[in-house]
């Protein structure tokens, strides 16, 4: 099944015969028109997903294509992606005003243009609000990722879906998309006996909320596990209007959605960071680690995300790790929180399915996880007591009151 139907609109054809390799490699059809006046035509008749059109072209150039291409009924709301060596304020504002969704400056790699076009069409497909069912829950969806592995992400998740649920007594869904195998089940120590290859199986109609809600496994911390991938031979069906489904059906249902993503950027898991209202970005003090979050952060910003990542560093050795200062001015932000090195406290966590936040409230590792809960928090909910405080809560807002 194709990702959707793109328009190249480029008059030089080595440029447009790479995008269109890149975008037929990304599973698009694609189309090309040589000139505006062909691309124009195209448009009207192909109904098109999206177009990537040029802006320096003979004849017709891209601007006055883009501001006829949205004159017309058919193409008036269809994503437009400008593609051009000019890359001044200038250009980009004329661009801009003449109804371009984004602007692409050559030279361009093959990820950049798939995940801007994967970005754009996400966006077109969303239902403008006025159209909008009325919701009775919206909930907040929290995103732990890193592109290096071993950063302790689902180990994060974990803690922090569990920490949501006791703060605030919240309903919470955690949910592993993780591949090619997900673990997030062993952690909690379940056996589930539908997750996410159950989904595999059934056509993209017949997925709805009751069958991602039967996915779903009881843990004894309150939270609802949403089960990762057993079965690694199936991790190519996961695609990223599967992983939308999934999210925006338990958004109806759940206060906080957490979701423990793949160290990667395919776009199953930029789907996920796509409608994430948080991104929690773990990784250990090596140089490795700081330059793979730095290429993310770059890749985030390409995509205009507009809540900045938070930034954690885990100690997961014990010594000789860049120093905070060093990878601060590196990444040119602030780190949020560096979880330091216990000898053998996550392993034994990880191996007994016994999450660190459910053991004793005055051990290190506990008050930086209560912490962390906190600061993924709904800012609305941190701004006022709850009716009926819980311990966590009371410990939590203590320590912030002592801090002041």
């Amino acid at each position: 099944m194709s990702n959707g139907k793109i328009l190249i609109i480029e008059d030089t054809v080595l440029i447009a015969k790479a995008a269109q390799k890149y975008l037929e490699g990304a599973n698009y059809e694609v189309q090309h028109a040589p000139d505006g006046a062909s691309g124009i035509q195209a448009a009207k008749e192909w109904l098109p997903d999206l177009i990537l059109l040029d802006v320096s072209m003979l004849g017709m150039d891209g601007f006055e294509v883009c501001r006829r291409l949205r004159a017309m009924s058919a193409t008036a709301t269809t994503p437009i992606i400008l593609c051009t060596a000019l890359s001044s304020i200038a250009d980009k504002t004329a661009g801009f005003e003449a109804g371009a969704d984004d602007y692409l400056v050559k030279p361009f790699q093959a990820t950049e243009l798939t995940l801007r076009v994967a970005a754009q069409l996400r966006r077109s497909k969303r239902t403008p609000p006025a159209l909008e069912a009325p919701k009775q829950m919206t909930a907040r969806v929290i995103s732990f990722f890193s592109l290096r592995g071993g950063s302790g992400c689902t180990s994060l998740a974990v803690n922090t879906a569990i920490g949501l649920s006791k703060l605030w007594g919240a309903s919470v869904a955690l949910v592993d998309l993780v591949r090619p195998v997900g673990v997030c089940d062993a952690m909690l120590n379940l056996h589930p006996k539908n997750r996410l290859d159950t989904l595999l199986n059934k056509p993209p109609d017949e997925i709805d909320a009751d069958v991602v809600n039967s996915c779903l496994t009881d843990s004894e911390s309150g939270v609802k596990l949403f089960g990762g991938l057993e079965n690694p031979i199936l991790a190519e069906q996961v695609t990223e209007n599967l992983v939308t489904a999934i999210i925006e059906h338990l958004r109806q249902r759940y206060q906080y959605i957490v979701l423990d993503l793949s160290h990667d950027l395919s776009a199953p898991t930029v789907a996920a960071l796509d409608h994430s209202d948080q991104i929690m970005m773990p990784f250990p003090p090596d140089i490795n680690a700081v330059r793979l979050t730095n290429s993310a952060l770059e890749v985030f910003k390409a995509l205009g995300y507009a809540n900045d990542p938070q930034l954690i560093v885990n100690w997961v050795f014990p010594k000789n790790g860049v120093a905070r200062a060093q990878i601060e001015k590196t990444l040119k932000m602030p780190l949020q929180m560096v979880i330091p090195y216990m000898e053998g406290a996550w392993c034994n966590a990880i191996n007994n399915g016994t999450p660190l936040i459910n053991g004793d409230a005055d051990s290190p590792l506990v008050p930086l996880l209560e912490d962390l809960a906190w600061r993924v928090s709904d800012p609305r909910e941190r701004e006022s007591k709850p009716e009926k405080p819980t311990a966590m809560w009371q410990r939590v807002t203590r320590r912030l009151g002592a801090q002041k």
